[in-house]
Order: structure tokens, then sequence, then C-alpha cells
């Protein structure tokens, strides 16, 4: 991909944070990507791109997919507790995420070391739920602990009367992946925790 592309990538995802009349997490004022990696491999490219919005406490994860000539087909963003992230990838990477994090049949987290986060909003008049998955990559039926598969999804919902958007998983809006290997969830952890504890320290009333 040359510079260019890159650019051209970079507006467009610039543009989908710009204010909007409505308040939403999508028009919130989000600081500059913590995180930004792009990939390609023999059967795609794209990129991974996290974001903090500190005001809410959370992440947002962007999983996008590029053609061979670097343009955009897909883009897939969540919004994450920012605490329940940074707590999950410091597990991998001080090795308790086996016994912190187990397979739980009830979210569909098929290994150890998974993590699910539901969340949702209302786009365009209708409730969507925004859901992120983390386990081991799997190529068919076999899974691979060396690195894992984050995916974003967006599924169309219904929205309960206590507020919470219930997916159904049978209407998916959209869905982005990538391969993420250890390595890379170490970098990645640390640079949260350095973003949190620079967050916290300079706004003390974080809490309130």
């Amino acid at each position: 991909m040359s510079q260019e592309i890159y650019s051209n990538i970079d507006e467009f995802l610039s543009a989908l944070d710009e204010d909007q009349p409505n308040p939403s997490p999508e028009n919130k004022e989000f600081s500059t990507d913590l995180y930004k990696k792009w990939f390609r491999s023999k059967s795609q490219s794209g990129f991974l791109a996290i974001r903090p919005w500190f005001d809410a406490l959370k992440f947002k994860i962007d999983i996008g997919k590029t053609s061979s000539d670097g343009k955009l087909l897909s883009s897939t963003n969540v919004f994450v507790d920012s605490i329940d992230l940074a707590a999950y990838l410091r597990s991998i990477a001080n090795q308790t995420a086996v016994v912190n994090f187990p397979v739980n049949e009830k979210t569909n987290i098929p290994t150890p070391e998974g993590f699910v986060s539901y969340g949702g909003a209302v786009i365009e008049g209708k409730p969507v739920s925004r859901i992120f998955k983390s386990h081991y990559w799997q190529s068919g039926e076999t899974f691979d602990s060396t690195s894992f598969v984050w995916k974003c999804g967006h599924f169309a919902a219904k929205k309960s009367d206590s507020g919470a958007f219930i997916p159904d998983m049978k209407q998916m809006i959209s869905m982005d992946t990538i391969k993420v290997t250890r390595q890379d969830i170490c970098s990645i952890s640390y640079l949260l925790d350095l973003s949190l504890t620079s967050y916290v320290t300079n706004n003390t009333d974080w809490y309130e």
C-alpha cells in the first residue's frame, strides 16, 4: 500500500468520528489512535485501530479490511469497557488468563483466555448490538493458542426495558476480524495501561 492510500483510509476513519447533531458514542470527540497496525496476508489485508474514549472509560476498537490496491472494503467498530479490556490483556501478558478467563459456553467462548464484550446503540433509528470477541485463532476445527482472533460485529437487536441491547445473532449487519499475536497483545496491554494511568493521574475526579 502507498502512503497516499493510507492517508485516504485515515481520512475515512476520521470522518466516522465527526460530530453529529445527536449525542452517541459515534459522534463524541475522541483522541487520536493509541494503537494502529496494518496487516497483509496472502488472502486479505486491513488494519486494527484502538482509540480511547476517556470520558466514558471505554476504548473504541476498529477492525477494517482493504483491497489489494488499498481501498477500504469494510470497517466495524465497537466500544469496550476500558477496565475490563485492560484487565483481560494484562492477564494474557502475565500468563494468568487461562485461570481468569476460562472457556465459557454461555457466552460462546470456545477456548481458554477468551473474552467477550456486549454493547449497543441506536443507529439510524434502529437498535444495533455491538459485540467484541477474542479467543484462540481458529483454522477449521483446530485452535492455535499462539495467537488470537479479534472480532468486531454488529447485529440487529431489540432494546429491553432496562436499556440492554439483545442481539439477534442470525441478523448480522457487519463483521470484521483480525489475527493478533501474543506479542501484539503484550504491546497493546502496555499502551492501554500507560494511557489509563496517565488519564487518572491527571483527572483525579475520574471516578465521580
